[in-house]
């Protein structure tokens, strides 16, 4: 990438982000001064990320999109932001609780919150080991991958490659797919929405990784905060947060491949944040911020949905009878069904552009899902052919005790052992809520145990959580994700047990956690020797000197902005480096077939895929686009109710390639490789040439004169 390219997309993004960060500071400072250091710090990040969202969605909304569009929209948010009026002091915050000091509209720090129990040195050794093991496996797995491409299935099969039809496009408004018989194009986007933030400026997605491993680091944060509010042990809750980012799926899915995963278990867990602090607090502002969190949750992914929608009939079902159960109900069944219609809206927004999208253009919101509640067609939707040959749920074997064993090792490999102790927590606080004794009487622990169960039996009847052929459920570790928001439930648990057990028992959970955490974070994460580790510990050691340093001369503005300039210069030229690395030799000498499609076309050239290839090598669906997202890449096949379907005749076929007038068409070689599928011979047949065969794929260009 020129310098020039790379210094103009630089200033792009960096006044997008500006604005972001202007726009969330005028909305927190005015309406969310109550809040102390950490629950500001994830309100922001829910604000800010609502607002990210919203600079790149509106103009996607509006077909406009460009990087000036974008400009001109965060511009206008912290125009908008700045319209926003300050809170006003209110003699009481509601009906809960805490009303208080904070309810008077004056910070305060604890807000009512109880003190939670002492940590012994013993529970802080196991913290300590565990986050700092976490962060440097993380921190080297970082390093590691940092110069090199993005990997995996899903990035490269329609993550990434809708970013780039949105970007030449300009549009939300079509369903992108490049894999024929699955509905990528009709899932919830959010996610790819944050990915585009980083994208947009420079045409390349050397900078996917920062959002998603800034939102890695939050979710820590916000389950470390779900366990304060519950009153657990600093310690304990300490550990909670590293073992949440520490299960072997969450390393696998975040690093190598920059799934957009993270962004919904941040937001999730900030939903939950809020609801608890609202039960204590009775303050609108947390509904309010709950309610935007699970919006983006649900607008995420499909099990975002699934997820949000459980956590919300909980919460709303638990208010309906603390409503008519109190004295006098005269206001507080109104005041309930008004916060329901609060918290429910915004977590419906969230997702609604998405469901818009699919209802205008595949006729279902849901789909490729069946809307047909009490056996009602609401929304009716074709047999999903994916879906009934591998797509199966853990639900649909029960009973087959030898698939059930394959599937605990596949849950285990995803897990590890933290379901195991959850388990053990949600039975802990079933108890406590039974017995409603001293400090381990807060509801909201049974709530949130109830929550996690919930969950949990949710994840066992969503579809693809047993994905593999029937009877052989050999890829179900890699869906172990649609698990995690009901571990983000339940691992605050443990930590709020550790302060009700006894203390030699509540040690033992908090050595189960801690084990589990340093063994997830090693398998997950990819730790290759000891090495990686004390490298990054010291780069952590290093940043937290820098940051002491930094606190202590706090009140020198001087040196405060000259850091500031220092860290945007150094950041600037590893960001260069960074996207230099990875853009010379860019996906070349993976595959040879996908070379040769780059040296046939490295931009401004038009590529065709067809057939299906194995998932076992590098897709070639997003190195197609180039470099710059020069190429325009479509899968030569049409949609038939919904679904994109290959031609079923040879003369179908070639008359779309001659419609196509395609530069260089991929031919992959079956599921199963080599396999000679039908389109090889029918562009062979049309007089297409081969350029390169592979055991996966076919390479052709057109015949000489077309």
């Amino acid at each position: 990438m020129p310098l020039q390219d790379f210094l103009a997309g630089a200033a792009m993004f960096a006044f997008t982000l500006a604005a972001v960060a202007v726009a969330t500071a005028l909305v927190v400072r005015r309406r969310l001064r109550h809040l102390d250091g950490l629950e500001l710090g994830l309100a922001s990040v829910v604000v800010g990320t609502a607002i990210l969202i919203g600079v790149h969605l509106v103009p996607l909304m509006l077909a406009i999109l460009t990087r000036g569009t974008v400009l001109a929209a965060a511009a206008l948010a912290v125009g908008l932001a700045a319209l926003v009026r300050p809170a006003r002091p209110a003699a009481g915050a509601g009906a809960g609780p805490g009303r208080g000091a904070a309810a008077a509209g004056s910070p305060s720090l604890d807000d009512g919150r109880p003190p939670p129990p002492q940590s012994s040195p013993a529970s802080w050794a196991l913290a300590a080991l565990a986050s700092a093991f976490a962060a440097a496996a993380a921190l080297a797995d970082l390093g590691r991958w940092a110069g090199d491409e993005l990997v995996g299935v899903d990035p490269l099969t329609f993550h990434l490659p809708n970013v780039a039809r949105w970007i030449q496009l300009k549009s939300m408004w079509q369903i992108d797919q490049f894999v024929p018989l699955l509905a990528h194009g009709d899932y919830p986007h959010n996610g790819d929405l944050v990915l585009l933030s980083t994208v947009l400026p420079w045409h390349n997605d050397f900078l996917v990784r920062l959002p998603i491993t800034f939102f890695l680091v939050t979710t820590a944060v916000a389950v470390f905060a779900v366990a304060r509010e519950l009153g657990a042990p600093s310690a304990a809750s300490v550990l909670a947060g590293a073992a949440a980012v520490s299960l072997p799926v969450v390393g696998i899915a975040t690093i190598p491949r920059a799934l957009p995963d993270t962004l919904m278990w941040t937001t999730f867990a900030c939903g939950v944040l809020f609801l608890l602090r609202h039960a204590r607090t009775g303050r609108r502002s947390d509904l309010v911020l709950a309610g935007v969190a699970l919006g983006i949750a649900s607008g995420t992914k499909w099990y975002g949905v699934s997820s949000v929608a459980v956590v919300f009939v909980i919460w709303i079902a638990v208010r309906l009878v603390a409503a008519r159960r109190a004295a006098g109900g005269g206001g507080a069944m109104p005041r309930t069904l008004g916060d329901g219609a609060l918290v429910g809206g915004l977590a419906l927004l969230g997702s609604l552009p998405w469901l818009m999208r699919n209802l205008i253009l595949s006729g279902n919101p849901m789909f490729p899902l069946k809307v047909a509640p009490l056996g009602i067609t609401i929304f009716d939707a074709p047999r999903d052919v994916i879906r009934d040959e591998v797509g199966f749920s853990i639900a649909d074997y029960a009973g087959n005790l030898d698939v059930l064993r394959q599937l605990a090792g596949e849950v285990v490999e995803g897990l590890g052992g933290a379901p195991i102790v959850c388990a053990l927590a949600v039975a802990v606080a079933v108890l406590a809520g039974a017995r409603r004794r001293g400090s381990a009487s807060d509801p909201r622990a049974l709530v949130l145990a109830a929550g996690a169960v919930a969950l949990a039996l949710l994840y066992t009847v969503t579809p693809a959580t047993a994905l593999g052929l029937k009877g052989d459920p050999s890829l179900a570790h890699a869906n172990t994700r649609y698990a995690v928001p009901a571990l983000l439930v339940a691992v605050p648990l443990v930590a709020w047990a550790a302060g009700r057990l006894p203390r030699a028992l509540a040690l033992a959970f908090e050595a189960a956690l801690a084990a589990g955490a340093l063994l997830g974070a090693h398998q997950g994460y990819e730790v290759r020797g000891i090495r990686d580790v004390v490298l990054a510990a010291a780069g952590l050691a290093a940043l937290a000197a820098a940051a002491w340093v930094l606190w202590r001369l706090r009140e020198r503005r001087i040196v405060l902005a000259a850091a500031a300039v220092a860290a945007a210069l150094v950041g600037l030229a590893a960001a260069n480096r960074m996207q230099d690395r990875i853009n010379d030799g860019r996906y070349r000498n993976i595959d040879p077939g996908v070379d040769a499609m780059l040296s046939a076309a490295p931009s401004g050239k038009r590529i065709a895929l067809a057939s299906d290839w194995s998932v076992g090598g590098l897709s070639p669906i997003w190195p197609a686009f180039g470099t710059r997202i020069d190429n325009e890449v479509e899968f030569v096949g049409h949609f038939v109710r919904g679904f994109l379907t290959p031609y079923g005749t040879e003369a179908s076929f070639q008359a779309a390639l001659r419609r196509g007038r395609y530069d260089v068409l991929v031919v992959g070689r079956g599921f199963y490789p080599p396999k000679n599928t039908r389109e090889q011979r029918w562009a062979i047949d049309a007089g297409w040439r081969t350029i390169s065969l592979t055991t996966r794929l076919r390479v052709l260009v057109p015949p000489t004169g077309r």
